[in-house]
This record gives structure tokens, C-alpha cells and sequence, in this order.
């Protein structure tokens, strides 16, 4: 099964009611497998649900939002799996592992009942034919006077009426955005996210902390909460480029710092910790700060933007895949890399690559602030796009007065 693929088969509110299926399967595993087995079931199944979400919900909000109030709303998802992660850390601290898949359980719930409620993509149920359904859901998410925001759509979806293909992608206006939405995907993953978050406990402890591992990790959790509403007020204001390039100098560094760290403890002992205890909290402190700000969410929202519409769904498929993907080379690798080269230089890696992907995103990869989806798919060359500035200054006044009602 391809979650790519379904979003063009089920539509991006039916691939989330879908992933809401695999959530709660997986949970009832955790909650009432009896075998360890069974627990590894439950645990795929409830990634392969967030796998769909994922890939589905940036599609989603890029596609029913104006261009002036989509990184608002994508950031402001990604927050919200922030604010998750917290309540998850504090929950952990005194729940075991039943009730906390019980109370996980819960949000995939509220999703099946509330989604129903609202509306499919407009675009999506314009590709699919559907055009009264999609002028219903322009009015639901945009008000009353769509009637030009539906011409503008019908001609943008006319231009990719094709098939996709393979051979697609060796088109420019293709490839281009799909490495410069790979790319951030590779930043955050070798960010070494995936391992501070996993092992937060066994980092806090081996890098000699004065406060306990469990309450370190709330702290991050708090931090990365904090970070993400201001980064969520920012995204529209500085755009995706300026907080990307931001938040991976802070990542990189902070990933030094963190290595200095462990080296000083190898090499000073218990002397570094009497003197030095509270720097690993300061040095991830400051890591979640770069991070959260610009490396966590942006990826997401920049998936949602930069792909064009003929290659959605596919294209979006291939790049979660790649994304969790490295996530999942990173984690398995890293004791491995400890052996190899150390605790120290295996952060000192991580930073360098990040440094190294630093420049590659102040050369490469174009800001998408306040542009229309048309808008960016015209940037990477793609000249059967139809929309004008008009109509994204118009979509975006649409948006406002929204937001003043």
C-alpha cells in the first residue's frame, strides 16, 4: 500500500479517517496484546497511521489555506504534535506503557468523529470531477465570492489533466522542487532528532546532567512547545528560507556543543560534571530552540508547497518514505556510529552535515513565502501555470477578512 497513492484514491480527508483505523488498531494491540510480538504489531501499525498523517495533513492545509495564512496553519500543526510529544513525556513519567497507549488512543478518536464534519480538498474533487462538491468546499474554507478562485482552479488543474509517469520526473519544474523538498526532509532527519528524542533519558544520563533525565526531558518538551508557537507567529512574517537557515546554524552548533560535552566528561570525569552538570540541558535547550523553530516544521510545510499538483501524490509518498526512512537509518546506526567514532564525534558528524546542508539551502532552495501554489510551481519553470499576483493578493485579502470575522 502506497499512502502517497491514497491520497489521490481516497482524497486527503479520507486518507486521514483512514490513518485514524490504523491508529486505533495499533493502540487495542498495545493496550491488550499479551505477547511482545503482538506489542511490535501494534507499534507498526500505529506508524504506518502516522506515516498517513504525515503525508497527508501539510497536502491538506497547503490546498484548503490562502498563501498568507499557510505557514501559519502548517507550523501551528506541527505544534500541535509538539504539544503531543509533551503530554506524552509527562504522562510517561507516571503512567506505564497500557495507559499511556489509552490515552494516545483518545486523539485518533476525536479525529474519526470531528473530520467528517468537514470538508475534502477543493482541488482533489476538482481532479476528480466533482465540481459542485469543490464549490461547496471553497465556500466552507473560504466564505461567499469564490466564483473566480474556482475559475483559477479549474484552469490550473485543466493544465495537468495527463497522467503521471515516471518520465515526469525529468521534467525541471518536477524534479527541482522535489530535491528541494528531499532536502530539508535529509536536514531533519540527520539533525539526529530521531536519537535525542528516542534516547533522551540515556543522553541526559550519560552526559552527566544534575537534574534527572525524566524531568530533562519535560523541559525539552516545554522548550520545543514554546519555540514552535513563536516559530508558528514567524513563518508568514520571515518566511520558510530565513527560519530554515536560522534553525539549522543553531542545530549545528548546539550539536557541537553537545559533543564538547561528551568529550570533556570522557576526558575530565567526574571534575567536568561537578563544574559543568547543567550544559547538556543548555546544549539540547538550545538545540530544540533551533530546531523547533525552523528543522522540525518546515519540512512539512514545504512538502505541502512546493510539489506541483500532478505529482502530489506520488511525489509526497516518495518523500515520507525517505524522510522516516532516514530517520530509521540514523537511530539503527547510531550505536554503531558510537563505536566507531565515538559519542563526541558521532554529534560532531551530525553537526557538520547540517552546517554542510546550511549552505546548500541559501543556494538552492527559493522562498515560497505568500506565493500561491500556481505561484511556485511557476518559480521552478513551470509555465501552464495560470494564476496571476491578482489573484494571490485577492486570496489573501479573502483570508483576512476571515480571520477579522
Amino acid at each position: 500500500m502506497d499512502p502517497g497513492q491514497l491520497l489521490n484514491w481516497l482524497g486527503r480527508r479520507g486518507t486521514l479517517l483512514f490513518s485514524a483505523v490504523w491508529f486505533t488498531a495499533g493502540y487495542l494491540f498495545i493496550i491488550f496484546g499479551p505477547t511482545t510480538i503482538l506489542l511490535f504489531v501494534g507499534r507498526f501499525l500505529t506508524g504506518v497511521g502516522m506515516g498517513m498523517v504525515a503525508l497527508a495533513v501539510p497536502v491538506f492545509i497547503s490546498e484548503i489555506c490562502p498563501a498568507n495564512v499557510r505557514g501559519l496553519l502548517n507550523t501551528g500543526g506541527n505544534m500541535v504534535l509538539t504539544v503531543g510529544i509533551l503530554i506524552t513525556f509527562v504522562l510517561g513519567k507516571w503512567l506505564d506503557y497500557k495507559w499511556l497507549a489509552i490515552c494516545s488512543l483518545a486523539p485518533s478518536i476525536v479525529m474519526a468523529a470531528t473530520l467528517p464534519w468537514s470538508k475534502e480538498s477543493p482541488r482533489w474533487l476538482l481532479q476528480k470531477g466533482r465540481r459542485k462538491a469543490a464549490t461547496e468546499a471553497l465556500q466552507f474554507y473560504l466564505g461567499t465570492g469564490i466564483e473566480k478562485e474556482l475559475e483559477t482552479l479549474e484552469a490550473s488543474i485543466s493544465n495537468n489533466v495527463e497522467a503521471f509517469s515516471l518520465r515526469d520526473l525529468t521534467l525541471p519544474h518536477v524534479y527541482k522542487p522535489f530535491l528541494c523538498t528531499l532536502l530539508p526532509m535529509f536536514m531533519q532527519q540527520f539533525s539526529a532528532v530521531c536519537i535525542i528524542l528516542f534516547f533522551a533519558n540515556d543522553i541526559f544520563a550519560a552526559a552527566g546532567t544534575s537534574i534527572s533525565p525524566e524531568d530533562c526531558t519535560i523541559i525539552i518538551g516545554a522548550i520545543q512547545v514554546a519555540v514552535l508557537f513563536v516559530a508558528t507567529l514567524l513563518t508568514d512574517r520571515l518566511g520558510r528560507k530565513v527560519l530554515l537557515l536560522f534553525s539549522s546554524a543553531v542545530a549545528s552548533m548546539s550539536l557541537t556543543l553537545l559533543g564538547l560535552c561528551f568529550h570533556f566528561k570522557k576526558v575530565q570525569g567526574d571534575s567536568f560534571l561537578e563544574s559543568y552538570g547543567w550544559l547538556p540541558l543548555a546544549a539540547l535547550s538550545v538545540y530544540f530552540v533551533g530546531y523547533s523553530s525552523g528543522l522540525g516544521p518546515l519540512p512539512w510545510v514545504l512538502l505541502g508547497e512546493m510539489l506541483p499538483l500532478r505529482v502530489k501524490g506520488f511525489a509526497t509518498g516518495i518523500c515520507t518514505a525517505f524522510c522516516f526512512g532516514c530517520g530509521f537509518l540514523v537511530v539503527k546506526e547510531y550505536h554503531d556510529m558510537q563505536q566507531l567514532m565515538g559519542t563526541d564525534g558521532t554529534y560532531w558528524m551530525f553537526a557538520v552535515v547540517v552546517a554542510a546542508c546550511f549552505f546548500v539551502v541559501l543556494f538552492f532552495v527559493p522562498e515560497t513565502k505568500g506565493r500561491s501554489l500556481e505561484d511556485i510551481e511557476r518559480i521552478f519553470g513551470n509555465t501552464t501555470s495560470t494564476v496571476s499576483s491578482e489573484d494571490t493578493d485577492r486570496r489573501n485579502g479573502v483570508a483576512m477578512d476571515l480571520l477579522r470575522a
